[in-house]
Protein backbone atom coordinates (compact mmCIF):
# COMPACT_ATOMS: atom_id res chain seq x y z
CA UNK A 1 0.00 0.00 0.00
CA UNK A 2 2.92 2.70 0.64
CA UNK A 3 4.26 1.88 -3.04
CA UNK A 4 0.93 2.21 -4.29
CA UNK A 5 -0.12 5.67 -2.40
CA UNK A 6 2.83 7.07 -3.12
CA UNK A 7 3.02 6.34 -6.87
CA UNK A 8 -0.36 8.10 -6.84
CA UNK A 9 0.49 11.14 -5.01
CA UNK A 10 3.58 11.40 -7.15
CA UNK A 11 1.35 11.15 -10.48
CA UNK A 12 -0.86 13.82 -9.86
CA UNK A 13 1.95 16.18 -8.13
CA UNK A 14 3.52 15.76 -11.61
CA UNK A 15 0.68 16.63 -13.51
CA UNK A 16 -0.36 19.39 -11.54
CA UNK A 17 3.43 20.89 -11.80
CA UNK A 18 3.25 19.91 -15.73
CA UNK A 19 0.03 21.74 -16.06
CA UNK A 20 0.79 24.95 -14.14
CA UNK A 21 3.81 25.08 -15.85
CA UNK A 22 1.95 25.47 -18.83
CA UNK A 23 -0.78 28.18 -17.54
CA UNK A 24 2.86 30.43 -16.52
CA UNK A 25 4.14 30.12 -19.88
CA UNK A 26 0.34 31.07 -20.84
CA UNK A 27 0.72 34.11 -18.30
CA UNK A 28 3.57 35.56 -19.90
CA UNK A 29 1.90 35.12 -23.26
CA UNK A 30 -0.67 37.81 -21.52
CA UNK A 31 2.07 40.22 -19.43
CA UNK A 32 3.27 40.83 -22.80
CA UNK A 33 0.61 41.38 -25.12
CA UNK A 34 -1.02 43.40 -22.52
CA UNK A 35 2.74 45.51 -22.26
CA UNK A 36 2.48 45.56 -26.66
CA UNK A 37 -0.77 46.65 -26.64
CA UNK A 38 -0.14 49.77 -23.97
CA UNK A 39 3.12 50.43 -25.91
CA UNK A 40 1.34 50.48 -29.61
CA UNK A 41 -2.01 51.85 -28.39
CA UNK A 42 -3.06 54.79 -30.46
CA UNK A 43 -5.73 57.42 -29.26
CA UNK A 44 -8.95 56.77 -30.85
CA UNK A 45 -11.15 59.53 -31.39
CA UNK A 46 -14.41 58.21 -31.11
CA UNK A 47 -15.48 61.92 -32.16
CA UNK A 48 -14.27 61.52 -35.46
CA UNK A 49 -14.95 57.91 -36.14
CA UNK A 50 -18.36 59.11 -35.40
CA UNK A 51 -18.44 62.03 -37.96
CA UNK A 52 -16.46 60.48 -40.83
CA UNK A 53 -18.51 56.97 -40.21
CA UNK A 54 -15.57 54.85 -40.05
CA UNK A 55 -16.56 52.41 -37.84
CA UNK A 56 -18.86 49.43 -40.02
CA UNK A 57 -22.67 48.91 -39.01
CA UNK A 58 -23.50 46.42 -36.56
CA UNK A 59 -26.37 44.36 -34.86
CA UNK A 60 -26.57 43.39 -31.45
CA UNK A 61 -28.50 40.40 -30.74
CA UNK A 62 -30.02 40.18 -27.41
CA UNK A 63 -31.61 36.66 -26.65
CA UNK A 64 -33.99 36.61 -23.57
CA UNK A 65 -35.89 33.97 -21.68
CA UNK A 66 -37.32 34.41 -18.74
CA UNK A 67 -35.34 38.39 -18.05
CA UNK A 68 -38.17 40.51 -16.85
CA UNK A 69 -36.21 41.88 -14.15
CA UNK A 70 -32.82 42.80 -16.39
CA UNK A 71 -33.90 42.91 -19.77
CA UNK A 72 -34.71 46.90 -19.04
CA UNK A 73 -31.66 47.82 -17.96
CA UNK A 74 -29.72 45.76 -20.53
CA UNK A 75 -31.37 47.25 -23.08
CA UNK A 76 -30.96 51.02 -21.91
CA UNK A 77 -27.16 50.44 -21.20
CA UNK A 78 -27.46 49.31 -25.42
CA UNK A 79 -29.32 52.66 -26.24
CA UNK A 80 -26.23 54.25 -24.38
CA UNK A 81 -23.42 52.54 -26.73
CA UNK A 82 -21.25 55.25 -28.27
CA UNK A 83 -21.74 53.86 -31.55
CA UNK A 84 -22.19 55.57 -35.19
CA UNK A 85 -24.95 52.69 -36.39
CA UNK A 86 -26.23 49.63 -34.85
CA UNK A 87 -29.30 47.38 -34.59
CA UNK A 88 -30.68 46.24 -31.47
CA UNK A 89 -32.57 43.31 -31.71
CA UNK A 90 -33.76 41.43 -28.80
CA UNK A 91 -35.38 37.96 -29.29
CA UNK A 92 -37.52 36.85 -26.79
CA UNK A 93 -37.41 33.15 -26.82
CA UNK A 94 -40.73 32.10 -25.78
CA UNK A 95 -40.27 33.69 -22.29
CA UNK A 96 -43.04 31.86 -19.67
CA UNK A 97 -42.61 35.19 -17.47
CA UNK A 98 -43.76 39.06 -18.40
CA UNK A 99 -40.87 39.64 -20.13
CA UNK A 100 -42.66 40.27 -23.53
CA UNK A 101 -45.14 42.74 -21.70
CA UNK A 102 -42.19 44.23 -20.18
CA UNK A 103 -40.52 45.08 -23.21
CA UNK A 104 -43.79 46.55 -24.68
CA UNK A 105 -44.46 48.85 -21.93
CA UNK A 106 -41.15 50.21 -21.52
CA UNK A 107 -40.56 50.72 -25.18
CA UNK A 108 -43.47 51.33 -26.96
CA UNK A 109 -43.57 48.26 -29.17
CA UNK A 110 -45.81 47.99 -32.72
CA UNK A 111 -46.15 44.94 -34.35
CA UNK A 112 -44.96 44.88 -37.87
CA UNK A 113 -44.53 42.84 -40.99
CA UNK A 114 -41.08 42.51 -41.01
CA UNK A 115 -39.37 40.89 -44.34
CA UNK A 116 -36.32 39.16 -43.75
CA UNK A 117 -34.61 36.07 -45.76
CA UNK A 118 -34.58 32.83 -43.12
CA UNK A 119 -31.03 31.59 -44.10
CA UNK A 120 -30.60 29.29 -40.66
CA UNK A 121 -33.46 27.07 -39.64
CA UNK A 122 -35.23 28.20 -36.54
CA UNK A 123 -38.39 27.69 -34.36
CA UNK A 124 -41.43 29.62 -35.33
CA UNK A 125 -41.14 33.25 -35.24
CA UNK A 126 -45.06 34.43 -33.46
CA UNK A 127 -44.57 38.13 -34.35
CA UNK A 128 -41.67 41.12 -34.94
CA UNK A 129 -41.99 44.60 -32.88
CA UNK A 130 -40.84 47.71 -33.48
CA UNK A 131 -40.58 50.17 -31.19
CA UNK A 132 -42.10 53.87 -31.84
CA UNK A 133 -39.59 55.81 -29.65
CA UNK A 134 -36.41 53.91 -31.19
CA UNK A 135 -35.56 53.52 -34.68
CA UNK A 136 -33.04 50.80 -34.05
CA UNK A 137 -34.89 48.56 -31.73
CA UNK A 138 -36.36 45.49 -33.29
CA UNK A 139 -37.84 42.67 -30.66
CA UNK A 140 -37.80 39.21 -32.28
CA UNK A 141 -41.32 36.85 -30.15
CA UNK A 142 -40.43 33.29 -31.18
CA UNK A 143 -41.48 29.83 -29.23
CA UNK A 144 -38.64 28.44 -27.33
CA UNK A 145 -35.75 26.61 -28.72
CA UNK A 146 -32.85 27.60 -26.73
CA UNK A 147 -30.27 30.25 -26.38
CA UNK A 148 -28.52 28.92 -29.57
CA UNK A 149 -31.72 28.83 -31.79
CA UNK A 150 -32.68 32.57 -30.29
CA UNK A 151 -29.65 33.61 -31.64
CA UNK A 152 -30.09 32.22 -34.82
CA UNK A 153 -33.38 34.00 -35.35
CA UNK A 154 -31.43 37.51 -34.48
CA UNK A 155 -28.94 36.49 -37.11
CA UNK A 156 -31.52 35.88 -39.68
CA UNK A 157 -33.41 39.11 -38.90
CA UNK A 158 -29.53 41.32 -38.40
CA UNK A 159 -28.74 43.46 -41.72
CA UNK A 160 -25.13 44.24 -40.78
CA UNK A 161 -22.18 42.36 -41.99
CA UNK A 162 -21.26 42.13 -38.14
CA UNK A 163 -23.15 41.13 -34.86
CA UNK A 164 -22.53 40.99 -31.64
CA UNK A 165 -23.99 38.57 -28.97
CA UNK A 166 -24.89 39.61 -25.62
CA UNK A 167 -26.65 38.05 -22.80
CA UNK A 168 -30.04 39.35 -21.04
CA UNK A 169 -28.36 40.24 -17.96
CA UNK A 170 -25.40 42.06 -19.42
CA UNK A 171 -24.55 46.00 -19.08
CA UNK A 172 -22.00 47.44 -21.67
CA UNK A 173 -19.66 50.27 -21.15
CA UNK A 174 -20.00 53.27 -23.66
CA UNK A 175 -17.20 52.71 -25.75
CA UNK A 176 -16.71 48.89 -25.55
CA UNK A 177 -18.17 48.05 -28.47
CA UNK A 178 -16.22 50.65 -30.29
CA UNK A 179 -12.98 48.69 -28.86
CA UNK A 180 -14.38 45.37 -29.67
CA UNK A 181 -14.56 46.25 -33.09
CA UNK A 182 -10.83 47.18 -33.71
CA UNK A 183 -9.31 43.90 -34.57
CA UNK A 184 -12.02 43.67 -37.68
CA UNK A 185 -11.16 47.68 -38.80
CA UNK A 186 -7.01 46.67 -38.44
CA UNK A 187 -7.32 43.29 -39.83
CA UNK A 188 -10.60 42.83 -41.96
CA UNK A 189 -9.81 40.02 -43.78
CA UNK A 190 -8.34 37.79 -40.84
CA UNK A 191 -10.35 38.37 -38.04
CA UNK A 192 -13.67 36.22 -37.87
CA UNK A 193 -14.62 37.34 -33.77
CA UNK A 194 -13.21 39.27 -30.99
CA UNK A 195 -14.06 38.36 -27.55
CA UNK A 196 -14.02 40.61 -24.72
CA UNK A 197 -13.95 41.13 -20.48
CA UNK A 198 -17.00 39.98 -18.97
CA UNK A 199 -17.31 41.54 -14.88
CA UNK A 200 -19.26 40.74 -11.91
CA UNK A 201 -22.27 43.34 -11.80
CA UNK A 202 -23.53 42.28 -8.24
CA UNK A 203 -23.38 45.36 -6.04
CA UNK A 204 -22.34 48.11 -8.58
CA UNK A 205 -24.17 51.17 -8.69
CA UNK A 206 -26.08 50.94 -12.15
CA UNK A 207 -28.92 53.76 -12.84
CA UNK A 208 -30.98 53.74 -15.81
CA UNK A 209 -28.64 50.81 -17.90
CA UNK A 210 -25.40 52.91 -16.91
CA UNK A 211 -22.63 51.70 -14.12
CA UNK A 212 -21.44 54.31 -12.77
CA UNK A 213 -19.70 53.12 -10.10
CA UNK A 214 -18.43 49.61 -9.42
CA UNK A 215 -17.86 47.65 -5.88
CA UNK A 216 -17.74 45.05 -4.06
CA UNK A 217 -20.54 42.84 -2.87
CA UNK A 218 -20.45 41.29 0.45
CA UNK A 219 -21.60 37.84 -0.93
CA UNK A 220 -18.29 35.46 -1.03
CA UNK A 221 -19.60 33.81 -3.77
CA UNK A 222 -19.41 36.50 -5.89
CA UNK A 223 -16.04 38.10 -4.77
CA UNK A 224 -14.39 34.67 -5.49
CA UNK A 225 -16.14 33.95 -8.74
CA UNK A 226 -15.23 37.62 -10.00
CA UNK A 227 -11.12 36.20 -9.22
CA UNK A 228 -12.12 33.22 -11.00
CA UNK A 229 -12.83 35.73 -13.94
CA UNK A 230 -9.74 37.58 -13.96
CA UNK A 231 -7.68 34.21 -14.29
CA UNK A 232 -9.79 33.28 -17.16
CA UNK A 233 -9.65 36.08 -19.20
CA UNK A 234 -6.47 37.52 -18.08
CA UNK A 235 -4.42 34.34 -17.76
CA UNK A 236 -6.29 32.21 -19.97
CA UNK A 237 -8.15 33.90 -23.18
CA UNK A 238 -5.72 36.47 -23.94
CA UNK A 239 -2.60 34.78 -23.73
CA UNK A 240 -4.29 32.04 -25.69
CA UNK A 241 -5.39 34.81 -27.99
CA UNK A 242 -1.76 35.50 -28.59
CA UNK A 243 -0.97 32.36 -30.36
CA UNK A 244 -4.47 32.40 -32.30
CA UNK A 245 -5.51 29.19 -30.09
CA UNK A 246 -8.67 31.11 -28.04
CA UNK A 247 -11.77 28.37 -28.23
CA UNK A 248 -14.06 30.37 -25.96
CA UNK A 249 -15.81 33.81 -26.53
CA UNK A 250 -17.95 34.03 -23.87
CA UNK A 251 -21.60 34.30 -24.86
CA UNK A 252 -22.44 37.41 -22.98
CA UNK A 253 -20.31 39.59 -24.74
CA UNK A 254 -18.55 38.90 -28.62
CA UNK A 255 -18.60 39.85 -31.85
CA UNK A 256 -18.42 37.93 -35.49
CA UNK A 257 -18.03 37.96 -38.45
CA UNK A 258 -21.79 37.48 -40.08
CA UNK A 259 -20.76 36.03 -43.59
CA UNK A 260 -18.09 33.35 -41.22
CA UNK A 261 -21.14 32.38 -38.90
CA UNK A 262 -23.49 31.48 -41.65
CA UNK A 263 -20.91 29.49 -43.10
CA UNK A 264 -20.99 27.05 -40.35
CA UNK A 265 -25.08 27.13 -40.45
CA UNK A 266 -24.68 29.61 -37.11
CA UNK A 267 -25.20 28.31 -33.54
CA UNK A 268 -25.83 24.74 -33.05
CA UNK A 269 -29.37 24.24 -31.86
CA UNK A 270 -29.82 22.72 -28.14
CA UNK A 271 -26.50 22.96 -27.61
CA UNK A 272 -25.32 23.15 -24.09
CA UNK A 273 -22.08 25.27 -24.85
CA UNK A 274 -23.16 27.18 -27.81
CA UNK A 275 -20.63 30.02 -27.63
CA UNK A 276 -17.50 27.21 -27.41
CA UNK A 277 -19.36 25.02 -29.84
CA UNK A 278 -19.53 27.95 -32.58
CA UNK A 279 -15.71 29.11 -32.40
CA UNK A 280 -14.37 25.53 -32.49
CA UNK A 281 -16.52 25.76 -35.61
CA UNK A 282 -15.21 28.52 -36.96
CA UNK A 283 -11.74 27.33 -36.35
CA UNK A 284 -12.35 24.06 -37.78
CA UNK A 285 -13.96 25.77 -40.99
CA UNK A 286 -10.72 28.07 -41.65
CA UNK A 287 -8.63 25.32 -40.96
CA UNK A 288 -10.08 23.61 -42.93
CA UNK A 289 -9.78 26.15 -46.33
CA UNK A 290 -6.26 26.47 -45.02
CA UNK A 291 -6.90 30.45 -44.80
CA UNK A 292 -4.92 32.87 -42.16
CA UNK A 293 -7.46 33.74 -39.71
CA UNK A 294 -7.91 35.15 -37.10
CA UNK A 295 -10.10 34.35 -33.46
CA UNK A 296 -8.99 37.52 -30.96
CA UNK A 297 -9.51 38.73 -27.63
CA UNK A 298 -9.67 42.52 -26.28
CA UNK A 299 -8.19 43.07 -22.70
CA UNK A 300 -9.25 46.59 -22.44
CA UNK A 301 -13.03 46.44 -23.08
CA UNK A 302 -15.69 45.63 -20.53
CA UNK A 303 -19.33 43.94 -19.75
CA UNK A 304 -20.66 43.81 -16.60
CA UNK A 305 -23.35 40.78 -16.03
CA UNK A 306 -25.03 39.15 -13.15
CA UNK A 307 -23.45 36.78 -11.62
CA UNK A 308 -24.93 33.88 -9.19
CA UNK A 309 -25.21 34.40 -5.68
CA UNK A 310 -26.35 31.45 -4.39
CA UNK A 311 -24.62 27.70 -4.23
CA UNK A 312 -27.92 26.23 -6.44
CA UNK A 313 -27.40 28.78 -9.53
CA UNK A 314 -23.81 28.56 -9.39
CA UNK A 315 -24.09 24.49 -9.57
CA UNK A 316 -26.83 25.01 -12.21
CA UNK A 317 -24.41 27.18 -14.26
CA UNK A 318 -21.53 25.18 -13.32
CA UNK A 319 -22.77 21.66 -14.49
CA UNK A 320 -24.04 23.29 -17.96
CA UNK A 321 -20.48 24.71 -18.18
CA UNK A 322 -18.66 21.35 -17.75
CA UNK A 323 -21.50 19.31 -20.30
CA UNK A 324 -20.99 22.61 -22.86
CA UNK A 325 -16.98 21.71 -22.72
CA UNK A 326 -17.27 18.22 -22.84
CA UNK A 327 -19.79 18.98 -25.77
CA UNK A 328 -17.68 20.53 -27.22
CA UNK A 329 -14.74 18.71 -27.29
CA UNK A 330 -16.58 15.13 -28.10
CA UNK A 331 -18.18 16.62 -30.76
CA UNK A 332 -14.71 17.34 -32.37
CA UNK A 333 -12.63 14.94 -31.10
CA UNK A 334 -11.26 13.97 -34.74
CA UNK A 335 -9.53 17.69 -34.03
CA UNK A 336 -7.28 16.16 -31.37
CA UNK A 337 -4.12 15.54 -31.58
CA UNK A 338 -4.50 15.95 -35.80
CA UNK A 339 -1.72 17.98 -37.51
CA UNK A 340 -4.14 19.01 -40.22
CA UNK A 341 -5.64 21.48 -37.42
CA UNK A 342 -2.34 22.96 -36.82
CA UNK A 343 -1.98 24.63 -33.39
CA UNK A 344 -5.87 23.79 -32.44
CA UNK A 345 -5.84 20.45 -32.55
CA UNK A 346 -2.05 19.62 -31.36
CA UNK A 347 -2.38 22.08 -28.60
CA UNK A 348 -5.44 23.91 -27.90
CA UNK A 349 -8.37 21.51 -27.85
CA UNK A 350 -5.65 18.70 -25.98
CA UNK A 351 -5.04 21.56 -23.28
CA UNK A 352 -8.46 22.38 -22.45
CA UNK A 353 -9.57 18.38 -22.25
CA UNK A 354 -6.03 18.07 -19.88
CA UNK A 355 -6.39 21.17 -18.32
CA UNK A 356 -10.82 20.96 -17.36
CA UNK A 357 -12.03 17.68 -17.89
CA UNK A 358 -9.41 15.21 -16.30
CA UNK A 359 -7.83 17.47 -13.81
CA UNK A 360 -10.76 17.45 -11.11
CA UNK A 361 -10.80 13.93 -10.98
CA UNK A 362 -7.09 13.87 -10.50
CA UNK A 363 -7.22 15.80 -7.42
CA UNK A 364 -9.61 14.46 -6.00
CA UNK A 365 -7.67 11.07 -6.02
CA UNK A 366 -5.34 13.78 -4.49
CA UNK A 367 -7.62 14.51 -1.53
CA UNK A 368 -8.57 10.58 -0.98
CA UNK A 369 -4.76 9.21 -0.98
CA UNK A 370 -3.73 12.34 1.52
CA UNK A 371 -6.22 11.07 3.99
CA UNK A 372 -5.52 7.52 3.67
CA UNK A 373 -1.80 8.24 3.92
CA UNK A 374 -2.32 10.24 7.08
CA UNK A 375 -4.72 7.51 8.40
CA UNK A 376 -2.07 4.44 7.77
CA UNK A 377 0.61 6.68 8.22
CA UNK A 378 2.44 5.62 4.74
CA UNK A 379 3.06 9.17 3.30
CA UNK A 380 5.50 12.06 4.93
CA UNK A 381 4.94 15.60 5.17
CA UNK A 382 6.56 16.78 2.10
CA UNK A 383 4.26 14.47 -0.15
CA UNK A 384 1.27 16.41 1.70
CA UNK A 385 3.29 19.85 0.88
CA UNK A 386 3.87 18.92 -2.48
CA UNK A 387 0.20 18.45 -3.41
CA UNK A 388 -0.92 21.66 -1.66
CA UNK A 389 1.78 23.41 -3.27
CA UNK A 390 0.67 22.56 -6.57
CA UNK A 391 -2.83 22.98 -6.14
CA UNK A 392 -3.40 25.43 -3.81
CA UNK A 393 -0.32 27.84 -3.72
CA UNK A 394 -0.65 27.92 -7.59
CA UNK A 395 -4.06 29.08 -7.62
CA UNK A 396 -3.40 31.78 -4.92
CA UNK A 397 -0.34 33.51 -7.07
CA UNK A 398 -2.35 32.99 -10.53
CA UNK A 399 -4.99 34.82 -8.57
CA UNK A 400 -2.71 37.66 -7.05
CA UNK A 401 -1.47 37.90 -10.88
CA UNK A 402 -4.79 38.04 -12.47
CA UNK A 403 -5.96 40.61 -10.34
CA UNK A 404 -3.35 42.96 -10.37
CA UNK A 405 -3.57 42.65 -14.64
CA UNK A 406 -7.28 43.43 -14.50
CA UNK A 407 -6.53 46.60 -12.34
CA UNK A 408 -3.63 47.39 -14.87
CA UNK A 409 -4.95 46.09 -17.92
CA UNK A 410 -8.32 47.92 -17.97
CA UNK A 411 -8.48 49.61 -15.09
CA UNK A 412 -11.36 50.11 -12.42
CA UNK A 413 -13.04 51.84 -9.60
CA UNK A 414 -12.10 50.34 -6.99
CA UNK A 415 -9.57 51.11 -4.16
CA UNK A 416 -6.64 48.90 -3.12
CA UNK A 417 -8.19 47.92 0.34
CA UNK A 418 -10.16 45.99 -2.62
CA UNK A 419 -7.41 44.70 -3.98
CA UNK A 420 -6.58 43.54 -0.61
CA UNK A 421 -10.08 41.86 -0.17
CA UNK A 422 -9.94 40.13 -3.02
CA UNK A 423 -6.46 38.90 -2.67
CA UNK A 424 -7.64 37.65 0.64
CA UNK A 425 -10.70 35.64 -0.78
CA UNK A 426 -8.01 33.68 -3.35
CA UNK A 427 -6.72 32.16 0.14
CA UNK A 428 -10.31 31.13 1.13
CA UNK A 429 -11.25 29.94 -2.70
CA UNK A 430 -8.94 26.93 -1.31
CA UNK A 431 -11.09 26.10 1.34
CA UNK A 432 -13.90 25.58 0.20
CA UNK A 433 -15.13 26.61 -3.13
CA UNK A 434 -12.75 24.67 -5.11
CA UNK A 435 -13.50 21.38 -3.37
CA UNK A 436 -17.13 22.25 -4.16
CA UNK A 437 -16.23 23.64 -7.88
CA UNK A 438 -14.28 20.10 -8.07
CA UNK A 439 -17.66 18.69 -7.55
CA UNK A 440 -19.77 20.55 -9.54
CA UNK A 441 -17.07 19.58 -12.58
CA UNK A 442 -17.52 15.83 -11.59
CA UNK A 443 -21.58 16.02 -11.45
CA UNK A 444 -21.40 17.80 -15.25
CA UNK A 445 -19.16 14.95 -16.90
CA UNK A 446 -21.67 11.88 -15.35
CA UNK A 447 -24.85 14.19 -16.46
CA UNK A 448 -22.97 14.83 -20.18
CA UNK A 449 -22.30 11.01 -20.49
CA UNK A 450 -25.44 9.47 -18.80
CA UNK A 451 -27.38 11.70 -20.83
CA UNK A 452 -28.86 13.52 -18.30
CA UNK A 453 -28.43 16.82 -20.18
CA UNK A 454 -30.67 20.03 -19.06
CA UNK A 455 -29.66 23.55 -19.26
CA UNK A 456 -30.62 24.19 -15.64
CA UNK A 457 -32.35 27.61 -14.63
CA UNK A 458 -30.56 31.03 -13.82
CA UNK A 459 -32.67 33.00 -11.53
CA UNK A 460 -32.24 36.68 -11.67
CA UNK A 461 -31.81 39.00 -8.59
CA UNK A 462 -31.97 42.05 -10.96
CA UNK A 463 -29.48 44.62 -10.78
Amino acid sequence: MDTVLLAVITFVVLYFFLLNTIYLFILFLSITEINRSKKSRFAFDLDQAFKFRLLPPVSIILPAYNEEKTIVESIRSLLFVRYPQYELLIVNDGSKDNTLEVLKDSFSLLKTDYIFRKVINTEEIRGIYTSKEYKNIVVIDKENGGKADALNAGINVSHYPYFCAVDADTILGEDSLAKLILPFINDPERTTAVGGVVKAANGADIKMGRLLNEKITKNILVIIQSIEYARAFFMGRLGLSVINSLLIISGAFGLFKKEDVLNVEGYRKKSLGEDMMLVVKLHKLKRREKKKYKVTFVSDTVCWTEIPSTVKILKNQRVRWQMGLIESIVDNRDMIFNPKYGIIGLFSIPFHLFSEIIPPFFEVIGYLVLIAGVVFKTLTLNNVLYFLFVTWFYNVVHSALAITMEHYGIGTTLRFHHFLIKLFASFLENLFYRQMNLFFRILGFFKFFTKKREWGEMERKGF
